[in-house]
């Protein structure tokens, strides 16, 4: 299997009844560094609204994983340092350099809807000079479909003297683990430890976090290497990747699950909505047994989950509504004690909690 379909924007909810954007996916691998790509992304199907939901600092879990970048890049550089966030989304992150006051901080994003005047609702202006210490792309590059392209122009927009620093998901991780709800249609891209280095001539710090889901690169900007990526446009030089091994393990461990359970998925973005629609596709009968999905993000409550209509509610409705016996499906390992912790602390009878 080579190809699948999948929602436009599993982090943008539903109202009830909505009908749900889908489109094509397929990955290749480019380049002796691995990068990989879905070749079948269209750029226009993508529309990143005021609907766009993708904040997840109400974890604390996700909080202190912010609070790391925070002081990596605090350590990096001097007080009164300027720091510019591509891609901040609701400003989460910079509410933390704000309220720290090590750096002078700018912002940008065309979904931002706060009051914060240091935050752009807008996308940068290719012909505008800007100058920053810190260029910062957290979790914004696998959105781009000419990453290489898209540096380039940040390197135009900057001072010479500028610094990135990038933070994406790793593809190793979701190769190893075969989790066929981690590749979602929104990421256009997958970077391998060795093609975001490949960005760059040298960088001045590489590693993994978050338990190894995600990575980061600090380069200076004017350090741009393009000779990984002459080819880049060159589909005849990609090769195919099978998604058959990332459905066999779905269905592996789909068979595991308790049949006579209710199920309850905790997580109402990405990872929980891709695998309720893929759940939908193979399992059907087990989907049906899903109650609802479970989501910290208030803005989210009352929507639906795209493509399978399933609604998010808040974990206090949930401990509400949920009765003995019942299962959890934590569809992000790294915030499973989390959720037990508030699971018994609010219910008083036996919950099933398991990671997928």
């Amino acid at each position: 299997m080579l190809s699948m379909t999948l929602p436009i924007l599993p982090n943008r909810p539903n109202s009830k009844g909505e009908d749900t954007k889908q489109g094509s996916f397929q990955l290749k691998k480019f380049g002796s560094f691995e990068f990989v790509q879905n070749v079948l992304f269209e750029e226009s199907f993508v529309n990143y609204d005021k609907n766009y939901q993708n904040d997840q600092s109400s974890s604390p879990v996700f909080y202190d994983h912010m609070l790391e970048v925070y002081s990596i890049l605090k350590s990096h550089f001097r007080s009164g340092s300027k720091l510019v966030e591509i891609g901040c989304g609701r400003g989460t992150f910079l509410d933390i350099v704000r309220d720290d006051a090590h750096f002078n901080y700018e912002g940008y994003d065309t979904v931002y809807d706060g009051i914060d005047p240091n935050i752009h609702c807008r996308y940068l202006n290719k012909n505008e000079k800007l100058f920053a210490d810190v260029v910062v792309l957290r979790h914004t590059l696998e959105h781009i479909q000419s990453p290489h392209k898209f540096l380039s122009l940040l390197r135009s927009v900057f001072n010479d003297e500028a610094i990135i620093f990038i933070e994406v998901p790793q593809y190793e991780w979701i190769e190893q683990n075969k989790l066929i709800f981690d590749l979602t249609y929104e990421h256009v891209n997958y970077f391998s430890e060795k093609s975001l280095s490949a960005l760059f001539i040298t960088t001045i710090d590489h590693n993994n976090f978050f338990d190894g889901q995600y990575h980061y690169c600090l380069a200076k900007l004017n350090s741009l290497s393009d000779k990984e990526w002459r080819h880049f446009d060159e589909k005849h030089k990609w090769e195919d990747i099978s998604l058959a091994p990332y459905f066999d393990e779905f269905k592996s461990k789909v068979q595991n699950l308790d049949e006579s359970s209710r199920y309850w998925v905790w997580g109402g973005a990405t990872k929980g909505v891709l695998f309720l629609k893929h759940l939908a596709d193979v399992y059907p009968d087990v989907s049906r047994k899903v109650v609802g999905v479970i989501d910290l993000n208030e803005k989210k409550h009352g929507l639906f989950t795209p493509s399978t209509g399933i609604m998010i509610i808040s974990p206090r409705d949930f401990f509400k509504s949920a009765v003995k016996n019942d299962t959890v499906i934590v569809m992000n390992p790294n915030y499973f004690s989390e959720i037990v912790k508030e699971i018994e602390k609010n219910i008083n009878h036996s919950i099933n909690v398991i990671k997928f």
